[in-house]
């Protein structure tokens, strides 16, 4: 039987959160869940305070997010569940850690957010290129540009270790966009990799749900 669960996601780039929430709630539909979305990622103290209030039974970092929970590890409760869905140790192909990016790339879609604030095609084609469906109206709930340059400037210079990834179970489409599942699983032994799905998170969230419900949660909570 299903258990309540007191849920901490972490949001990926530039997903409305209102979104990523009904995603999660999807795959936990009776559970309470917190959905944060750090506006500086690199900002210790900002991790602090987001990750120092309400513990959580279960963390899920998506995406970039995946990356926020890596690096403030320490901060999360020894004996909640941790999990990584399209996690990333780094974002860049440079790094050769599982990212298929390359810093060009990177560098060229932050000139563009800084240079032409109000241009949607970065965002549209980011979305279309995942795969997620949520619809156009929902842009004008994606954080400010502010926010989403942060965000890419994080992805562009942060990496972790795959021993980073030892306390967590981690997820993976087999088409994800972003992340070559061959090279990750190199890095996290552990990795699941889900057939047929790409870095859109509903699959890898109902993925994780199966895991939890179907293994021995009344031995971790």
């Amino acid at each position: 039987m299903e258990k309540s669960l007191n849920i901490t996601a972490v949001n990926g780039w530039a997903l409305p959160v209102d979104w990523f929430h009904e995603q999660v709630s999807k795959a936990f539909p009776d559970s309470n869940i917190r959905v944060i979305c750090p506006e500086n990622p690199s900002d210790t103290h900002e991790a602090e305070i987001l990750l120092g209030s309400l513990p959580a039974d279960l963390y899920i970092g998506y995406s970039l997010g995946s990356l926020w929970l890596l690096l403030n590890r320490k901060l999360l409760p020894q004996k909640a569940i941790k999990a990584l869905l399209a996690p990333i140790l780094a974002f860049s192909r440079e790094r050769q850690m599982g990212g298929k990016t390359s810093e060009t790339q990177l560098k060229f879609l932050i000139r563009v957010l800084e240079k032409n604030p109000e241009n949607r095609s970065p965002l549209v084609n980011f979305f279309s290129n995942c795969e997620v469906p949520f619809p156009d109206s929902l842009l004008n709930k994606v954080s400010h540009r502010e926010v989403l340059i942060k965000g890419l400037n994080f992805l562009l210079n942060i990496w972790v270790p795959g021993n980073s990834t030892d306390d967590f179970m981690a997820i993976v489409g087999e088409n994800d966009i972003f992340l070559d599942p061959v090279k990750l699983k190199m890095q996290i032994s552990n990795l699941e990799v889900v057939g047929n799905s790409g870095h859109a998170p509903q699959s890898l969230l109902d993925c994780l749900a199966k895991r939890i419900f179907n293994g021995s949660l009344d031995k971790i909570i």
